[in-house]
């Protein structure tokens, strides 16, 4: 089995939170709450679970995220 990698671009998003939905970004602001809820009521059928949230660095940083 290969895992699927997906190549996000961050640079726009530094500093600030945002909210990952099917491996796009949906949401992002300075606060994790309200991209959360941003995210839920353009997903309102995706479960809490599969809303991802991140903190983008200011500097450069590699991000991985693991399958469950």
């Amino acid at each position: 089995m290969q895992i699927g990698k997906t190549k996000v671009n961050f640079s726009k998003y530094k500093g600030k939170e945002v909210a990952i939905v099917r491996g796009e970004i949906v949401a992002s602001g300075s606060s994790s709450r309200v991209v959360f809820e941003i995210a839920k009521k353009i997903f309102p059928k995706v479960a809490n679970k599969d809303i991802v949230l991140l903190s983008v660095p200011k500097e450069r940083a590699t991000i991985y995220i693991t399958p469950k």
